[in-house]
Parts: C-alpha cells; sequence; structure tokens
C-alpha cells in the first residue's frame, strides 16, 4: 500500500502546472509539503510556500539552511521546476541555452547536493526528477530543452550511485505532452494537439493526474528497492512502432 503521511517534501515549481499538481497530491495524501517557486499567491495554497529564484544559488543555499532549521529531514525531493524557449528555425540563441540549462539542469544538482544532508536522515528518502520524454528523444528546434532533459537523466543515474551509500534513491519520470501552461501552445493549436494525439497508443494527451501516482509510488516504501530509473509516463509514445 502506498503510503506517505507525515513524509516531508520538497517540491520545486511547485506555483503552477505539474508541480503544483504534485504538492497538492501529496498535501491529500498526508505529507507535509514546502513548496518552492519564483511567484507565488500565497493565499492559494494548502501547503507552506517559500517564494525565490532558484537560479540565484547563494539565496537558495541559504533557504536551505532555513528549512534545516525547522524541519530535522526531508524524506522527499522533487525537482520539478522547468522552462522551454523554442526557436522558430535552427539559430538557437545562448542565452536561451545557458537560462534553460540553468534551471533545467543546475538547480536540481545544486539543490540535491544541499538536500543531501536532510535526505540522509530519512528512513525512506527518495528523489524524483521529472525529465521529460526529450530525455530521450529530439524534438526540433529546442536543443537547450532536449540537451537539459537528456541531462537530468544522467544526473539521475550519476547521483543514484554517488547517493546509494547514505540510502537515498534517486528516479526519473519522463512525462509525454501532458496538458499545462508550458505545452499550451501546441494544446490550442488543433493540428498540433491531434498529431500529437494520434502519437501515443492511447490517443490522447496526459494530465498532472496521470503522474501524481507514480510519484506517491516512488516517494513510499513500495519502491524501495527502486533507484536510478527513469519511468516514461507517455501514453506509449516513445515505444510506439507501426
Amino acid at each position: 500500500m502506498i503510503d506517505v503521511k507525515d513524509k516531508i517534501v520538497l517540491v520545486t515549481g511547485a506555483g503552477r502546472g505539474i508541480g503544483k499538481h504534485f504538492a497538492d497530491s501529496f498535501v491529500k495524501s498526508g505529507s507535509i509539503v514546502i513548496g518552492l517557486d519564483k511567484e507565488f499567491c500565497l493565499d492559494r495554497y494548502d501547503f507552506k510556500t517559500l517564494k525565490i529564484d532558484l537560479t540565484d544559488s547563494k539565496d537558495l543555499l541559504l533557504l536551505i539552511e532555513d528549512i534545516k532549521a525547522s524541519y530535522s529531514k526531508i524524506d522527499v525531493l522533487i525537482n520539478c521546476a522547468g522552462i522551454t524557449i523554442p526557436s522558430k528555425n535552427t539559430n538557437y540563441s545562448l542565452k536561451d541555452w545557458k537560462k534553460t540549462l540553468e534551471i533545467n539542469l543546475d538547480v536540481p544538482f545544486i539543490l540535491t547536493s544541499a538536500c543531501k544532508e536532510m535526505l540522509s536522515r530519512s528512513l525512506n528518502p527518495s528523489v524524483i526528477n521529472i525529465g521529460s520524454l526529450n530525455s530521450i528523444l529530439a524534438f526540433p528546434n529546442n536543443p537547450a530543452y532536449v540537451s537539459s532533459k537528456t541531462g537530468l537523466l544522467g544526473l539521475t543515474r550519476a547521483l543514484a550511485l554517488d547517493y546509494s551509500c547514505l540510502g537515498i534513491r534517486v528516479n526519473c519520470i519522463l512525462p509525454g505532452y501532458i496538458k499545462t501552461d508550458m505545452t499550451g501552445e501546441s494544446w490550442t493549436n488543433t493540428s498540433k494537439r491531434n498529431d500529437r494525439e494520434k502519437r501515443t497508443m492511447l490517443g490522447r494527451w496526459g494530465t498532472p493526474e496521470d503522474l501524481a501516482g507514480c510519484a506517491l509510488f516512488l516517494a513510499s516504501s513500495c519502491s524501495s528497492y527502486i533507484t536510478g530509473q527513469s519511468i516514461a509516463i507517455d501514453g506509449g509514445w516513445s515505444i510506439k512502432g507501426l
């Protein structure tokens, strides 16, 4: 039975979209959730929220010290915050490249490293990185996003090995096309929406609800012998043949 009651869960990107849904799902399951995001409307949330620019590594490390003073441990870290900056052609800018990798790859590394000590105090610590279908497949005119999410998959494997001596498990969820603000342009474009539906085996887009069960599973003792793995939640897109 999946049980995450009273677990202390830290979620980045908790202000909206998938991150917000993860935070809500863990709250409903009895967890103590701390959400991190750059922008918050504080009275909207049922979990503790902390406003921070995750790319400011100095402030981020200071924030972790504040969390340490309030909580004895962290049971689950969900690295969900991410951005995508697609280009309309093959001339991708260095500025967009650096910004995307900073948020999508640097922040998970810095934050996981900073939380290592608190995670090691948990009886079943779990880090859940949120990758993408782009972690394993190339999509056009967005090299920074593809590279950052591919790198996050590699970081998952590396930290799973390095932190195994501390009992910390590290896994990665790979969402396919999920209906969120980030995918809004594709969803509102009827041609793109239908094309993406046809690429899946299940014939539909995913929803944030489709991801929550896997996150709860990876956070619980039901997955205590699973680490360094990636789980695609993409409606069958990544393995569909004819």
